[in-house]
């Protein structure tokens, strides 16, 4: 028998919870009883930031994201507010509220209301972007200044002092570009992968990032399947130019819109370059992808899927394409009429156009010597890229094995026949008894019979549901007003 076997066994499962402490701390060196210190928590040099100290600048962002894990791009509320305002966000991210939240991080703003903040165009959920912008006032690397010292300023520098309200109407001397805060390398270490700030811009005090957009960019992507790309393109070309899109869009009452013209600077569908892989069949028109490429001034709520829906109906054969005409005739098609939009996934607000003397966008601090910022950006990007990428790859993998799979089929005789499922799907596919109309991203809606678009119920037209919202909220205001001077008891 070993020596170890002989020692004494300790019960410790009867120990109480002060004892077995007191043994860990004897066995460690320390005999005493007192409760070990905690660790005092390290303060950085930005728990007392003092904003007072550091000038602002008025500054543009462009950014991309991918819309779908978000519910939107507009923040619920304040993100950086209440405990309960925080607690929303956290439930339901939106892109906004992950840039403000990045934004604090770095005491590049005070608050989410006090930086004169705002958004080109408002993503819906599950719409990506790969050119938005956003203006707001951060904080600047640059330096306040007397007046005496702006005189002494030579001429080289004078261009660069700024003085606004929100110095307080105090002169401020601001770096050069390339030595501004590195703001992109900044917020990108901060930002979930789904988001990228590309670039950023110096601009003016009263730049706008809706009001001084001229135009924006959109595109939505859809697989050939089951369409007519040439139908398509034919009733595209009817959205060119300046129409009312009032029965292309979602009305919002509240906002009590009256003009619904738009225009289209221009519209084409083309192929996609770089086509989607389909394991085990290379032909196939699932595999082959198309996009809307589509520019205007502005656009409505809704629009583009609106109108992306009408397509998919032309591209089916469920519309003629002469439908675009007959609803933008407003006159005779006064109500806009019950029909689905399109998805939200495939949409991407693509680009937000400006004029170069507005903004000219600062892409690495250093041109044609630092490409480091450049670069860190393409390696993110490109490993969300993989992922993805490797996801369609595997569940083609698993749907191709489906296609391959033997399936009874019945036969002749009242004897069982194997056959793959690619062929029995087909027949089903080519079942003229339901009809299916396609809304991208594999939303499918089915339906025993389809109704054309214009046979269908209508809302009232945009004047009578102005108006009635109008009524209600005077109605309710007369009923509050009501209730606050009623006598008590």
């Amino acid at each position: 028998m070993s020596a170890s076997s002989t020692q004494p066994t300790m019960e410790y499962e009867n120990w109480t919870k002060e004892e077995l402490i007191s043994r860990l701390r004897s066995l460690e060196g320390k005999s005493t009883m007192e409760p070990a210190e905690t660790p005092r928590k390290r303060k950085g040099p930005r728990d007392n930031f003092d904003f007072s100290k550091f000038p602002q600048r008025k500054v543009a962002f462009k950014f991309s994201y991918f819309g779908w894990p978000y519910y939107g791009l507009a923040r619920q509320g304040n993100a950086l507010g209440s405990e309960e305002k925080q607690k929303q966000e956290d439930q339901y991210p939106t892109i906004e509220g992950e840039l403000f939240k990045a934004l604090a991080h770095c005491k590049l703003i005070t608050g989410e209301s006090e930086c004169d903040y705002s958004r080109c165009g408002r993503t819906d959920r599950g719409v990506s972007g790969f050119g938005q912008v956003v203006a707001l006032y951060v904080r600047s690397v640059g330096r306040f200044i007397t007046r005496e010292e702006a005189d002494q300023l030579d001429e080289s520098q004078r261009h660069l002092v700024t003085c606004d309200e929100f110095n307080q109407g105090q002169l401020v001397l601001l770096p050069e570009n390339e030595r501004e805060l590195p703001y992109v390398n900044m917020l990108n270490k901060l930002l979930p992968q789904e988001i990228r700030i590309l670039a950023w811009a110096p601009v003016k005090p009263d730049f706008s990032a809706r009001f001084s957009c001229k135009s924006r960019f959109y595109r939505y992507f859809f697989s050939q399947d089951g369409l007519d790309i040439e139908a398509m393109q034919q009733a595209a070309a009817k959205y060119l130019g300046t129409h009312d899109f009032r029965n292309f869009c979602r009305l919002d009452p509240a906002k009590q819109i009256k003009n619904f013209e738009r225009t289209v600077l221009d519209i084409a569908i083309t192929p996609v370059t770089s086509q989607v892989s389909f394991i085990g069949e290379a032909a196939s028109t699932e595999g082959k992808w198309w996009q809307l490429e589509l520019h205007g001034t502005a656009f409505l709520w809704h629009q583009v899927r609106c109108m992306m829906a009408i397509l998919f109906a032309v591209g089916q054969k469920l519309e003629p394409p002469d439908i675009i005409d007959r609803l933008m005739d407003v006159q005779t098609t006064s109500g806009k009429p019950e029909y689905e939009m399109a998805s939200d996934l495939p949409l991407v607000l693509a680009d937000c156009v400006f004029d170069k003397k507005d903004v000219d966008w600062i892409y690495v601090r250093n041109p044609g010597r630092d490409l480091g910022s450049m670069a860190t950006l393409d390696r993110s990007v490109l490993k969300l890229w993989s992922e993805l990428n490797t996801q369609a790859v595997i569940s083609s993998a698993l749907l191709q094995n489906l296609r391959d799979l033997a399936v009874p089929s019945g036969g002749a005789g009242g004897q069982e026949s194997m056959k793959p499922w690619s062929e029995c799907r087909k027949q089903l596919l080519d079942d003229e008894t339901v009809t299916k109309s396609i809304l991208g991203a594999g939303v499918i809606k089915h339906s025993k019979a389809y109704r054309p678009i214009l046979s269908r119920k209508r809302a009232d037209p945009v004047e009578l549901r102005n108006q009635a919202w109008l009524e209600r909220k005077g109605g309710n205001k007369r009923a509050r007003s009501d209730a606050d001077s009623a006598p008590l008891g």
